[in-house]
């Protein structure tokens, strides 16, 4: 079993300055979108490092992440709704 945890690994990586949102598809499957904040640029090869450690050989993983990703920015969008 794996000790992989989503929100550990966004947050890290959100720090770093790689920000992610998820869109829906037509299809069902849900597309991860990476965006590049402020600090990125000078923390890329660490950024690139722990996305290498986490998803290489990990089929499905982005869609994990995806699916985390949808669920909380839909929970945050609901409750700033209300």
């Amino acid at each position: 079993m794996s000790d992989f945890r989503i929100k550990d690994f966004l947050d890290r990586l959100g720090e770093l300055g790689l920000l992610f949102s998820a869109t829906r598809l037509a299809d069902g499957s849900i597309r991860l979108n990476q965006w590049r904040g402020i600090n990125y640029y000078e923390n890329e090869p660490e950024i690139r490092r722990i996305w290498s450690d986490a998803m290489d050989g990990r089929d499905g993983r982005a869609q994990d992440i995806a699916r985390y990703v949808e669920l909380t920015q839909s929970r945050a969008r609901s409750l700033k709704a209300a």
